[in-house]
């Protein structure tokens, strides 16, 4: 061919892909499914699972759940604890309220050592930063050192958990 025949031939392939848009059409469509399709399933997996619809538990799975918690289950209380924090803390004092779990049998004898407990606790809380106490993780952290520690003052009392009640920095 000569450089007359093609470029006679060039204007006419231009204009037949300017008039077909089907192909435009078709990947925009798809494009807009794929990111509909994307956007749904993140908001699906993104959910928290208490917002998504779930049965509710039927009375015997509500029954089983109160068979699970023991009878003989028995809570310690402790007078609330004021611990100084330090010098250089912004907050000065740290006020926290303890109950602990036990069994009715093991009940008396944690009674018993009450006052090796509370020292127990305020020697561990006065040694804790105060930045580790304004943490989200600090109150699961604390309980599981609390209880570490108290199991090893009072070993025969059965302290199966330790729940703060009170939590306020001052």
């Amino acid at each position: 061919m000569s450089d007359v025949e093609e470029e006679e031939q060039a204007p006419e392939a231009a204009e037949e892909k300017k008039k077909s848009p089907v192909k435009a059409i078709v990947f925009s469509a798809a494009g807009a499914i794929v990111i509909g399709a994307a956007a749904a399933g993140a908001g699906y997996f993104l959910t928290p699972s208490s917002q998504k619809c779930a049965p509710q538990p039927a009375k015997s799975d509500q029954e089983d759940i109160a068979r699970a918690i023991p009878d003989d289950v028995a809570y310690v209380n402790l007078d609330p604890l004021i611990v100084t924090l330090g010098a250089s803390a912004r907050s000065k004092y740290l006020k926290i309220t303890i109950s602990l779990e036990t069994t009715t049998t093991s009940e008396k004898t944690l009674n018993e050592v009450i006052p090796r407990i509370r020292d127990t606790l305020n020697s561990y809380l006065r040694a804790v930063d105060e930045n580790d106490l304004s943490q989200p993780a600090a109150m699961a952290r604390l309980r599981s050192q609390m209880l570490r520690r108290l199991r090893l003052v009072a070993p025969n009392a059965a302290i199966s958990d330790v729940l703060i009640t009170d939590f306020v920095l001052t």
